[in-house]
């Protein structure tokens, strides 16, 4: 199983990425699956309550069924592993939050005020009605979504600078991922992540707005200046 070549620039590697349309059929190594794991799960989380939730499939057979979730696509079946990523609402009711506080005791937050500041603090936010001042809007699953895609990015770009190839995709349906992999109904699943070796040509670069056109100064419409 070879290993990822040295490691890119992050610059370098968000200049050449493209999304890879077709897989080499060759195992990830393990050591560099763990790296782009562990880089996604350092990525920054409201409250640092962390809701993402990550399955990442490996097996043959299981790929073949997940790619039956995903309209079809073959790079699903063909990728060295797809790593799933997901996002639960409601696991701060359920440990999430006092792992959170006791993981800042650990590294140094030991004022108990503040450790009750954060309590009251997620209670307020997330424990509401969505919708009203007390809670999101306009929904929980928005705001795991928004943690879960920090995360998932940073794994993207993990693996793009070790070497391998990525696909991020959205078309699947939820259902059915749900009841292969056995996620929770309340979870969400938010995106899978093709990781492994590009087979044939890159996809042809098809440019970007320009910053005029999607980057505005002080409020919407201005113009900016670098």
């Amino acid at each position: 199983m070879a290993r990822a070549a040295a490691e890119k620039l992050l610059s370098e590697a968000i200049r050449e990425r493209r999304a890879t349309p077709s897989f080499e059929d060759v195992p990830i190594h393990a050591a560099d699956l763990e790296k782009i794991i562990r880089a996604g799960l350092e990525a920054p989380s409201g409250y640092n309550l962390q809701p993402w939730r990550f399955v990442v499939v490996r097996d043959r057979e299981q790929k073949k069924k997940l790619r039956q979730a995903a309209f079809g696509q073959p790079k699903v079946e063909e990728a060295s592993a797809v790593i799933v990523a997901c996002g639960d609402p409601q696991g701060w009711k359920d440990g999430d939050l006092e792992e959170a506080v006791r993981l800042g005791r650990e590294h140094g937050l030991s004022d108990p005020a503040l450790q009750d500041g954060m309590r009251k603090s997620v209670t307020g936010f997330l424990g509401g009605t969505p919708g009203t001042a007390a809670g999101l809007a306009p929904s929980f699953d928005l705001w795991v979504n928004r943690q879960a895609m920090i995360a998932f990015t940073t794994m993207m770009w993990a693996a793009e600078t070790l070497g391998y190839d990525t696909a991020p995709m959205e078309g699947f349906l939820e259902d059915q991922v749900k009841t292969l992999l056995k996620i929770p109904e309340r979870v969400r699943v938010v995106a899978l992540l093709g990781v492994g070796r590009r087979k044939g040509p890159d996809k042809v670069y098809t440019g970007r707005f320009s910053p005029a056109h999607t980057v505005f100064a002080e409020s919407w419409g201005e113009k900016i200046e670098f």
